[in-house]
């Protein structure tokens, strides 16, 4: 019986942890998705209404890109936040 007990908290903790981390990770992925879509539309001056979708999401390299998406124009931009500052990774804007 007490091995029984123990083994339900154990799985009420791991379960509990679960969600406290997913939803940890749900809040820091609309943090950036609220901080470029700030970015974009004072600094940069874009209007917010040629934006269609702005996502974040995990990944290997950048940890956390997000993908903007724009009414005029079918490709994806990525940008990623480092030290202070957005950058846009594709589609090159230097060129």
């Amino acid at each position: 019986m007490k091995l029984l007990k123990t083994s339900l908290a154990v799985v009420a903790i791991i379960i509990i942890a679960s969600f406290a981390w997913y939803g940890s990770y749900k809040s820091d992925m609309k943090k950036l998705e609220d901080e470029l879509r700030t970015y974009l539309t004072v600094e940069k001056g874009i209007d917010e209404q040629t934006i269609t979708s702005i996502t974040a999401r995990r990944s290997k390299m950048p940890m956390y890109p997000v993908v903007v998406k724009f009414k005029d124009n079918p490709e994806e931009h990525i940008y990623y936040y480092r030290e202070d500052e957005w950058i846009q990774l594709t589609p090159d804007p230097n060129s």
